[in-house]
Order: C-alpha cells, then sequence, then structure tokens
C-alpha cells in the first residue's frame, strides 16, 4: 500500500492545471539515462522554495517516489538528480517532518515569527 501524503505548511499539493507544466519541465530537466524516464510520471506535491517533488506513475500503483532537483547521485557511472522510493509510512512522514521543520526555521529567520 502506497504511503498517505499528510500536508504540511512545506508541502504543498500541484493544481491540476499546472500538471503537465510540470511534466514538461521534467521532461527538459532529467537526464536523458534518469532512471525515472522508463515511468510516466505524475507529480503530486512541491516543497517550497525547492525543486523537489513527490511523484507517482500516471497508471496507479503503489509507487511513490521523491525526485530532489538540488541534488545529485551517479547511477552505474553517470550523474542524475536524486530520487528516492518512497517504501514506508514512516520514511515519508520523517521528510516531510524534516522539510517543514526547515520551512519553521526559514519563517523565524526571515522574521514572520517573534523569537523566542
Amino acid at each position: 500500500m502506497r504511503p498517505r501524503i499528510k500536508y504540511n505548511d512545506a508541502w504543498d499539493s500541484i493544481p491540476l492545471e499546472f500538471v503537465d507544466d510540470v511534466i514538461g519541465f521534467f521532461d527538459q530537466e532529467l537526464q536523458p539515462t534518469h532512471p525515472l524516464r522508463a515511468f510516466q510520471l505524475f507529480p503530486l506535491a512541491k516543497c517550497w522554495r525547492k525543486y523537489k517533488y513527490l511523484i507517482e506513475e500516471e497508471e496507479p500503483s503503489d509507487l511513490l517516489w521523491v525526485l530532489d532537483l538540488h541534488r545529485k547521485i551517479r547511477i552505474k557511472g553517470k550523474t542524475c538528480y536524486y530520487f528516492n522510493r518512497i517504501d514506508s509510512q514512516e520514511e515519508l512522514d520523517a521528510m516531510m517532518q524534516g522539510d517543514f521543520d526547515a520551512w519553521v526555521q526559514y519563517m523565524k529567520d526571515a522574521g514572520a515569527w517573534e523569537k523566542d
């Protein structure tokens, strides 16, 4: 069973009217040998101020990935953008909580909240 996305202030769902634009962005940015090119991708959510996305296949499946265009990894001697399959609810919740904590700190540093 695919993990359930629990949105927070650091993550926003991607409105359906922008999905085609995001898919076009992936087609433009992903390296030709990137492993995710083997799938028809459908973006679900985007992290604030980052090119970090939660994506799934267009056809229904239990696969959920995070794609981070700010990080790179090497696969079979080639560099590609970081991606990771989310295998459990705990893994997804921990990642989203980390991004939320970074968002809170950013808001405090920007003066949006009173500092303690």
